[in-house]
């Protein structure tokens, strides 16, 4: 969990996350001890050690995550949770381990009286020589009466894959891949696997879309789409909703496709990231400058594959989406383009360049010395970022990628 044991009491500390740990249960005691006001505990687990364990008052703890990759003695757990009286939320994960409903119950009933959300995953590997559905039904069934099903209404799912076992609670978000399976086991009567499997989709790709352009498929709950324009009427079918997507990606952008892109972004009311890419052999489109929403922040334009001049860059800051733009990546290969930017992009907090000097980039192409064309582009860079050093307000951070020769990073 840590290293050693805490020492000095914190009166403030009331958040604290934990990754990548050996947990000794004794050492929770001088944690807990010296942040008499820890309202939220995160960890991560790599190894348990069952030692002594002593109960201690963690009356202030209401939020708790905790993810497991080693077995334990779980006579443990049942001391643990005696002192967290006020927990609300607990989301547990065990790799290798599984602990039943009839355990978590009593738990809950005898320790947890607060308790609102409760998120659950387990896993583990079955022996050959054990009968693998009868595992799944005992354990299942372990949470199907009323404490799960009428009090708390806390329904469960269980899916087997060859020898592996996987249960979790219908609150727990799983990765689109860890929904397949071999048998579908669910305490929710209404429960349905493909609705169920459509609905853990978090990340749609416009292959995936053409591949399995099919009525029966709703994807409602996307939240990164890479799309490829134009789209049809079968795409609203297959994606009903776009109230979760957060990051967009348009392949295939040109102003012929600019009322199909707004009204697309129309239906995407928490968009947050735009990226946009387009075809290397078209001009650089002037829809861009058009579109409007009104939570974009991040503003991706490196595949647009054209460099912008110093006019360009003024029309984009003078744009709806440049007024709103805190993160922009762009090309450059102009210094008065990069002052134009930061100058007139009013809420720019980041900037991106992928930049490329026209006079390296073609020596380079005349030379098959790579280690001289590397070095030259690094002098390059470096004489950029001093010029922009001294152009700009010391305030600004200012760098080169030490591991890309085109990129600088400018944060405001």
């Amino acid at each position: 969990m840590i290293s050693y044991a805490p020492t000095i009491i914190s009166s403030s500390l009331k958040y604290i996350t934990i990754k990548n740990s050996e947990l000794r249960w004794s050492k929770l005691n001088r944690l807990f001890q010296c942040t008499p006001r820890l309202e939220y505990l995160s960890t991560t687990v790599t190894s348990v050690i069952d030692d002594n364990y002593i109960s201690s008052s963690l009356s202030t703890l209401t939020k708790w995550n905790l993810e497991t990759f080693s077995k334990f003695n779980t006579s443990n757990t049942n001391v643990f949770f005696q002192n967290m009286s006020n927990l609300c939320y607990l989301k547990v994960i065990l790799h290798f381990q599984l602990i039943d409903g009839h355990q978590w119950k009593q738990i809950i009933r005898n320790y947890l009286p607060k308790l609102k959300i409760f998120r659950l995953k387990t896993n583990k590997t079955i022996r050959l020589d054990d009968n693998i559905e009868e595992r799944a039904n005992a354990l299942i069934n372990s949470f199907r009466d009323s404490f799960w099903i009428d009090e708390h209404k806390w329904f469960v799912r269980c899916l087997i894959l060859s020898r592996f076992l996987r249960l979790f609670t219908h609150s727990y978000r799983l990765k689109y891949y860890e929904t397949r399976c071999d048998s579908w086991k669910s305490t929710c009567p209404y429960d349905d696997y493909q609705k169920f499997q459509y609905d853990m989709v978090r990340t749609c790709f416009h292959e995936f879309l053409e591949k399995f352009a099919l009525s029966h498929i709703h994807l409602p709950n996307i939240k990164y789409l890479d799309i490829k324009f134009p789209i049809n009427d079968q795409f609203w079918s297959n994606i009903p909703s776009l109230n979760r997507l957060d990051l967009l990606r348009i392949s295939s952008h040109a102003d012929t496709f600019q009322s199909q892109l707004q009204a697309l972004l129309n239906r995407a009311p928490h968009l947050r990231r735009l990226h946009i890419s387009q075809d290397a052999s078209l001009p650089l489109q002037r829809s861009l400058f058009i579109y409007t929403h009104r939570s974009i922040f991040l503003l991706d334009l490196h595949e647009c594959y054209h460099y912008f001049n110093e006019e360009e860059c003024l029309t984009l800051s003078r744009s709806p989406l440049g007024i709103q733009c805190e993160a922009l990546f762009i090309q450059l290969n102009n210094r008065q383009s990069i002052i134009s930017l930061v100058r007139n992009m009013i809420n720019l907090r980041a900037l991106n360049i992928y930049w490329n000097d026209d006079k390296v980039f073609q020596h380079s192409q005349q030379t098959n010395n790579n280690d001289r064309n590397q070095n030259e582009k690094k002098q390059v860079l470096d004489e950029l970022v001093q010029w922009l050093k001294d152009e700009l307000p010391s305030t600004y951070l200012i760098s080169a990628d030490p591991h890309y020769t085109h990129d600088i990073s400018i944060w405001i």
